[in-house]
């Protein structure tokens, strides 16, 4: 009997959706870090002919966890801050929409939603990575992962955004892609995260965001993280959030928010994301 990995894999291949390789970028990066040489320059200057990538690890070394003492202009001097491991981490997040690709309105929109998915999901992990033990840097990558097939399934499936209505600021419902199109954009995501070598507790989140109880240990945290992130976007743009009613006390207790702190929790995150 075929593993459920294996089974979601043919399926994938069924509907004929073809899972983005791992830029060549990222293969240099983890040859570098993987190296017994000190890479850092080399690591420096590969990162410095992207400005895009440039100008994202200097906002990451410059935020507020890392609180270095004065404002970081150069890339060695981030990469010692940040680290190597987080570096590839941030880079694998922003090589992602590059490696996508997708042209439009509705793929503009949801661009813009998961980079601010992934930096609230990156601000709450900061505030709790003594609870969470999950660094800003992961968050980070999960939230820009997280809803990663949407765009795949948007591409490979025309009808996709009508459907779904992308354009009106609705997301789609995973069990209702299942029915039309034999596959979700949690079960592209994942495969995605797992061939682009994501840690696993990531690509279980990824997988179950929109299912908690088929979840435990720290892929829970992330998911957590990840859905009390888009609670705090919802409130942010005063969209519906129909899950969180059901799920609101898990996922404050997961992530070490007292329920009496919550308010004052998320208005703190929204602060942060407002003015960074």
């Amino acid at each position: 009997m075929k593993d459920s990995e294996q089974l979601l894999i043919d399926s994938i291949t069924d509907s004929k959706i073809t899972i983005p390789p791992q830029p060549g970028i990222l293969l240099e990066i983890d040859r570098m870090i993987n190296s017994s040489n000190d890479n850092i320059k080399s690591l420096s200057k590969l990162i410095s002919s992207d400005a895009g990538m440039t100008a994202a690890i200097f906002r990451l070394a410059n935020s507020s966890f890392y609180k270095s003492s004065s404002k970081i202009t150069s890339i060695q001097k981030a990469i010692s801050i940040v680290g190597l491991t987080q570096i590839a981490n941030l880079i694998k997040a922003l090589a992602l929409k590059t490696a996508l690709g997708g042209n439009g309105a509705a793929f503009e929109k949801f661009w813009k939603h998961s980079e601010e998915i992934a930096f609230l999901a990156s601000i709450i992990a900061g505030k709790q990575v003594s609870v969470c033990n999950i660094a800003a840097d992961q968050a980070y990558m999960a939230g820009m992962f997280h809803d990663c097939g949407v765009p795949i399934l948007m591409q490979k499936f025309p009808e996709y955004c009508n459907v779904f209505r992308l354009g009106g600021g609705e997301w789609p419902n995973f069990e209702e892609e299942d029915k039309r199109f034999n596959t979700n954009h949690t079960v592209v995501g994942y495969l995605v995260a797992k061939h682009w070598k994501l840690p696993d507790f990531i690509c279980s989140a990824i997988r179950f965001h929109h299912e908690r109880l088929s979840v435990e240990d720290d892929a829970l945290t992330m998911v957590s993280i990840l859905q009390l992130a888009q609670h705090i976007h919802s409130k942010l743009y005063h969209t519906n959030d129909p899950e969180w009613s059901e799920i609101a006390n898990q996922v404050l207790a997961e992530v070490g928010v007292p329920e009496e702190g919550a308010s004052e929790f998320i208005e703190e995150v929204m602060d942060i994301f407002n003015h960074h």
